[in-house]
């Protein structure tokens, strides 16, 4: 795969799986670079099997974003990661650097948030990879955005398309929204409906296709109803709390946002220079790698 494609690597999602994955390693300093080092790994295993014209990352900027604003419990049951962790997201972005590949943050968003613009503001005749080990970002895949997901660690890959998420789910990516927003998102803390589960939620959307359709339907009197009275009075009662899921869930066109893909380009990097930071954290397996590509795909890279 080459010329045409976009890869989006989602940075808290690559950095949380390496250091769970992977054993703590030490650089010749003795700082912690675990997550670094399989960020890095992934990071060329990317460039090597999709040589793209477009590569960049996304992060989270650090605070509260505008969702704990409308909603001051959003993943507030989130467990912090030991500071080692947390060390190690500059440095990845000062190998960004280095692989002069442009990144991305902005007060008050996620890297969910920058990902869906970067896409949405894409061409569509640009083949749009998003690098993620969360499954948030299923809900933008489209004929032209595919997710490689990161299903263990970072070495056991499964590539989603429109036809993956509905051999999966049972469900079309834009669904998985309504589908959350209705049986809630214990990963951060984003309450569901009493009642609906993932069964339930599921035959509501393969019934009615969206949230939208279920309220115009409840409607009607409540003789007339597709679903049990019980279960509708349920869905009336809590219709603010769907209303506000669905506002934490779906990642929307937002201009406030400043990403560009023409800035993502990929740009030729200094090679020493590169050496010279994968010698300082102890990844000198890693430089062969980069020296082993085709000469034909060097000389996109070098």
């Amino acid at each position: 795969m080459t010329n045409n494609t976009f890869i989006i690597l989602d940075a808290p999602a690559v950095l949380h799986r390496a250091w769970h994955a992977l054993p703590k390693l030490t650089s010749p300093k003795g700082i912690t670079v675990n997550a670094l080092y399989g960020f890095s790994v992934l990071l060329l295993k990317i460039i090597r099997e999709f040589q793209p014209e477009y590569l960049t990352c996304a992060f989270d900027y650090p605070g509260p974003t505008f969702r704990h604003k409308i909603y001051k419990d959003y993943k507030a049951t989130r467990i912090p990661q030991p500071q080692e962790f947390y060390d190690q997201i500059p440095l990845s972005k000062k190998l960004l650097d280095v692989f002069k590949i442009k990144s991305w943050e902005q007060k008050g968003y996620e890297a969910d948030d920058i990902i869906a613009q970067l896409k949405n503001s894409t061409p569509p005749k640009i083949l749009k990879i998003i690098v993620t080990g969360d499954t948030d970002s299923f809900q933008l895949i489209d004929k032209q955005t595919k997710v490689y997901f990161l299903k263990r660690g970072i070495n056991k890959i499964q590539i989603y398309d429109e036809n993956a998420v509905k051999e999966q789910f049972g469900l079309t990516p834009k669904q998985l929204i309504d589908f959350k927003s209705l049986k809630g998102d214990p990963s951060d803390n984003i309450p569901g409906i009493p009642g609906i589960g993932e069964k339930t939620a599921l035959q509501l959307l393969k019934k009615f296709g969206t949230i939208e359709n279920i309220y115009e339907h409840l409607k009607l009197p409540e003789n007339s109803w597709q679903i049990k009275p019980s279960l509708g009075k349920s869905l009336l009662k809590n219709k603010e709390k769907v209303v506000l899921a669905k506002n934490l869930i779906e990642l929307k066109n937002n201009k406030k946002i400043k990403a560009d893909y023409k800035e993502c380009q990929v740009k030729p990097f200094d090679l020493k220079e590169v050496k010279k930071f994968l010698e300082e954290f102890g990844f000198k397996s890693l430089i062969s790698k980069i020296e082993s590509l085709p000469k034909k795909k060097q000389s996109k890279l070098l």
